[in-house]
């Protein structure tokens, strides 16, 4: 384990908030700390596991497409969403601002969405630190993916039309300096695009140390708005949208995780131990209680219209903002 200082401001000075236990692996019931700078409010995981230590609670199952070496990744489907669909909302922020170009997606995971643009005409990279996921997106997909850490890629400054960081800024170790690379990286006309969950959210709220978006200890920073405005600012980029991302089928996953994380402490819901179950990457309950599938769609009437109602007030979970250089 190791002490760190706010990332964002440098001070070493930081009150404890909660305490919240890994829920992922099986690793057993190990509890990590939050803390808060208590000069610019930036939360964050304190202490927190080294770069070795920390890869044996991600799961096997982070990546399954890829572990499963998945054919035809086209034919597969994402939270119950055919593929390309699932691409084509993610992709939708992304052309809102550009149409074609050269894109680099950092901690692009299996190459789904650099696949997807690729066949839509853009020139794509990737960075991807988890060995199997890399090899997949370039053996199988055809994918220009480099294996490892984006400070250890070279690329040349000023190349990229469009850079991404799509739920991966709240695992690295040093988002800052990651920010700054990435805005050496940018031709002057380009964009960063970041999503994280929001800690500022109705969610994170109600649920605290038992909200799903907490994820220790895979996620060591946790952003509202306004720190990661502040944290883009510091680096050198400007915020030109603040927003969310309306992903209708993670309203029930984010919200139902997280009740279900409430349940399972007082012994009402199974516990996912499960070792194939946690390679599926999903709960296989053997119960034959109908239950279950009658309380999951209670939990989808209920929840996706707090989740739309959430992100209209600025409340919503997974937190948007694009950027650009500051001249």
């Amino acid at each position: 384990m190791e002490y760190v200082k706010c990332n964002l401001c440098g001070f070493d000075d930081a009150k404890f908030i909660l305490r919240a236990r890994s829920r992922i692996t099986n690793e057993g019931k190990k509890y990590f700390k939050l803390a808060k700078c208590k000069r610019c409010g930036l939360v964050y995981l304190n202490p927190r596991p080294e770069k070795e230590e920390i890869k044996k609670y991600y799961p096997p199952w982070y990546h399954s497409r890829a572990q499963a070496k998945v054919t035809d990744i086209t034919k597969t489907e994402l939270w119950g969403i055919p593929w390309r669909e699932a691409m084509r909302n993610k992709a939708e922020p992304i052309l809102r601002y550009k149409k074609k170009g050269k894109i680099l997606d950092i901690g692009c995971g299996d190459g789904s969405l650099l696949k997807f643009l690729k066949e839509s005409g853009w020139q794509t990279y990737g960075v991807e630190l988890q060995d199997s996921s890399s090899l997949y997106a370039r053996d199988a997909l055809g994918l220009n993916v480099f294996s490892g850490r984006f400070d250890e890629a070279d690329y040349p400054q000023n190349s990229f039309d469009v850079i991404t960081l799509f739920h991966v800024l709240e695992h690295l170790p040093n988002p800052s300096g990651t920010l700054k690379k990435a805005r050496l990286l940018l031709r002057k006309d380009g964009f960063l695009f970041i999503a994280v969950p929001n800690l500022d959210s109705f969610e994170a709220k109600i649920f605290r140390s038992k909200w799903v978006g907490i994820s220790a200890p895979l996620h060591l920073y946790h952003f509202t708005p306004q720190t990661l405005r502040t944290m883009l600012k510091s680096c050198g980029m400007i915020p030109v949208e603040v927003g969310f991302i309306p992903e209708k089928t993670k309203y029930v996953a984010g919200y139902s995780e997280s009740l279900r994380y409430c349940l399972m402490d007082l012994g009402l819901y199974p516990s996912r131990r499960n070792e194939e179950d946690l390679k599926n990457g999903e709960a296989c309950f053997t119960s034959s209680a109908s239950w279950f599938s009658s309380l999951h769609r209670l939990e989808y009437l209920i929840f996706s219209r707090i989740a739309y109602f959430m992100d209209k007030i600025g409340k919503g979970l997974n937190l948007l903002i694009v950027s650009r250089k500051e001249c």
